[in-house]
């Protein structure tokens, strides 16, 4: 072996030697992002309501579903947000909820479409619960009407209503300590290898072989060893 050279069962002897340390660390990491995420980071919580766009093409009286209208009711669904983030439409939500802004509102609310689906689906996300219902119940008043009106096209239905969060949707206390966890893990087991690559120190005969290119003539005690009968290097 080359004086540089460093086998896997060097380092996983580095590694199973610093496991107390290693594992302290990563418990002191779950708990450093626990307390972190279940008190320094604000709860938020998300309210949605969903909107069956129909494209209002499909003049047939069978009840059987044209293929194509579900297509054109997908892409409108694509133009139907580009409407409601509209600066103009946000602000008439926002003067029904009152006492926010067109900014905030606008950075407390997300649209997609459901899976591909016909389904526009709105959420939003605040720190207080009953205001990210209210968006959503002010988004579900003013985006029919807008909608048609814009469009002239197709009609809204919105499914449902919207209802008060008792959850906070964000943070995740779960994922994030298994993060911090991980980590911690990691960085633990990194340093343990650097240091160990580091370390110079002879550890005994084998050590003095590989690294001097030397032999061994013999070993002298350690006298004032506990064990009388093991060996020391100095």
């Amino acid at each position: 072996m080359m004086e540089d050279e460093i086998s896997l069962n060097e380092i996983f002897f580095a590694i199973r030697k610093q496991c107390k340390k290693i594992l302290v660390a990563t418990i002191l990491g779950a708990l450093i992002t626990f307390l972190i995420s279940t008190f320094l980071i604000p709860k938020k919580y998300t309210s949605s309501i969903e909107l069956y766009v129909n494209n209002g093409t499909n003049t047939s009286t069978t009840n059987a579903i044209n293929p194509n209208d579900l297509t054109a009711s997908q892409k409108l669904v694509g133009t139907y947000i580009v409407i409601l983030k509209n600066r103009d439409v946000l602000n008439q939500v926002a003067a029904k909820i009152g006492n926010i802004s067109y900014e905030q509102l606008q950075s407390d609310i997300s649209m997609n479409a459901v899976d591909s689906t016909e389904v526009l689906k709105i959420s939003a996300e605040t720190e207080d619960a009953q205001l990210s219902t209210n968006i959503c119940k002010a988004m579900a008043d003013t985006a029919p009407d807008i909608l048609k009106r814009v469009v002239k096209a197709g009609s809204v239905e919105v499914i449902g209503s919207a209802s008060v969060p008792t959850e906070p949707s964000s943070p995740n206390i779960k994922r994030n300590t298994l993060i911090g966890a991980l980590a911690f893990l990691i960085v633990s087991i990194f340093i343990s290898i650097i240091v160990f690559m580091k370390d110079n120190t002879v550890k005994g005969e084998k050590d003095i072989q590989e690294k001097l290119k030397v032999p061994v003539l013999g070993e002298i005690p350690d006298l004032n060893a506990d064990n009388k009968g093991g060996y020391r290097y100095g």
